[in-house]
């Protein structure tokens, strides 16, 4: 890498390279992307933006793109031992059993793991679920961006004033513990079937009040399906006596699990909705009046054989989907380059449209459009270079995402200031 002042211009570093990807508008061959005050100042070709001066900074034979989104993550379960299960309801029950032999320094030494591994790999933003906000503080020391969502589970009906509770003080550490970086706290309601009715209303309830981001699990496998429309099934026969939950709170049926939250008025307006495989033309219509977001986790799901996204379906509808890594308890990495590769076969809509989700998509889920997710003057500096020489002119989309790995990252910047620079790039920060 070749570093050379072109002209005085305080503040503005540039960064050159044989491509350039805002992901908003074409590739670039031999572009460059200029930096001043932690947002993004220029973005087109090295020539054009010769004039405006400062450091530049020459990549090579590199590619600059935006910082990677991954919108749903557990980070605090990257230390658990590896789980054999592989159906969804016996992976719970392992996962909870694994979880609760794990001490608190184990936890906190993993979700530093995860957190750094995510750097490296060139994600710059992320939303995580936390039991209590634990990944915040760390998040916040390396620098990433995102939402820690505090996860709320609860069946007992005499708790849930209580649960709530807990969980509103904890929102509170957090917003506090935030102050000042580019992190936000919310909530995180699990799902409809780990919440009783009672639980579920009431958190909606306030997170309108909040204004807070909020996420929820829905419709992730068919044991969740069975159970709402049913009552029966895996999810009241064996994961409830398992958290000693020997009498399920009365629920309404419904046809679909998307169905039984909207007649609850239990999902916010634009909540991040995880998974959403087993959804219908109804249900879609129902997320899009809810202007609903969706993450999609696509190696979590074939590992649980739980299905896959509608992902055509969402984008007919207008329903701005995302990339998720999930956790290392259902995905063998937190590499969104492996998760952007997984979907690449079965995505109907091309390699542009899986590159938009670890980006734009991932922005839009998280709340953070008009911040980051693309290249484009005045959006925050996040950005991100990787090794390019296997990218093809003919196909530069679709050949980056092929042949680009976690490994090929050379350096990741956050607001401006680089976080990660791999050893051998030869990077000046």
């Amino acid at each position: 890498m070749r570093g050379c002042r072109v002209a005085e211009a305080p503040g503005i570093t540039q960064w050159t390279a044989a491509w350039v990807y805002p992901v908003s508008a074409p590739p670039i061959r031999d572009g460059a992307v200029a930096v001043q005050g932690g947002r993004l100042l220029a973005v087109g070709q090295r020539r054009d933006l010769a004039s405006l001066g400062g450091m530049r900074q020459d990549l090579g034979a590199a590619a600059i793109l935006p910082g990677l989104v991954n919108c749903h993550t557990h980070l605090e379960l990257t230390a658990l031992p590896p789980l054999a299960a592989t159906a969804f309801v016996p992976w719970v029950l392992e996962l909870l059993q694994k979880r609760r032999s794990l001490a608190p320094s184990a936890v906190g030494r993993g979700i530093e793991t995860g957190a750094e591994a995510l750097l490296r790999s060139g994600t710059t933003c992320v939303g995580d679920v936390s039991s209590r906000g634990e990944s915040l503080p760390v998040l916040r020391r390396l620098g990433l961006r995102g939402v820690v969502f505090r996860e709320l589970l609860g069946l007992p009906l005499c708790e849930a004033d209580a649960r709530l509770r807990a969980a509103r003080e904890d929102v509170d550490r957090l917003q506090a513990e935030a102050a000042g970086s580019g992190l936000r706290p919310g909530l995180a309601p699990h799902s409809a079937y780990a919440l009783s009715e009672s639980l579920l209303v009431a958190a909606a309830g306030w997170l309108r009040a909040a204004a807070l981001p909020a996420c929820i699990h829905v419709a992730e496998s068919p044991a969740e399906v069975e159970f709402l429309a049913t009552g029966r099934g895996p999810i009241p026969g064996a994961l409830y006596p398992a958290v000693n939950c020997q009498t399920p709170p009365p629920r309404r049926p419904a046809r679909s699990p998307v169905a039984y939250l909207a007649a609850l008025d239990a999902v916010p307006r634009g909540a991040l909705v995880v998974h959403g495989v087993h959804v219908d033309a109804a249900d879609c219509e129902i997320l899009r009046r809810q202007e609903v977001t969706v993450a999609h986790c696509p190696r979590s799901n074939a590992r649980l054989a739980e299905g896959g996204a509608p992902l055509s379906a969402f984008r007919r509808a207008g329903i701005p989907v995302g990339l998720g890594t999930d956790s290392l308890a259902s995905a063998p990495s937190l590499d969104l380059w492996d998760e952007m590769r997984a979907v690449l076969a079965s995505d109907p809509d091309g390699p542009r449209a899986v590159l938009q989700m670890a980006t734009q998509g991932g922005a839009a889920a998280l709340g953070l459009r008009d911040e980051i997710g693309c290249l484009a003057p005045g959006k925050r500096a996040d950005l991100i270079a990787v090794e390019a020489g296997h990218v093809q002119s003919k196909d530069p989309i679709g050949s980056l995402l092929a042949g680009t790995r976690g490994e090929d990252v050379l350096l990741t910047i956050v607001d401006g200031t680089c976080r990660y620079v791999r050893e051998t790039a030869g990077a000046r920060c």
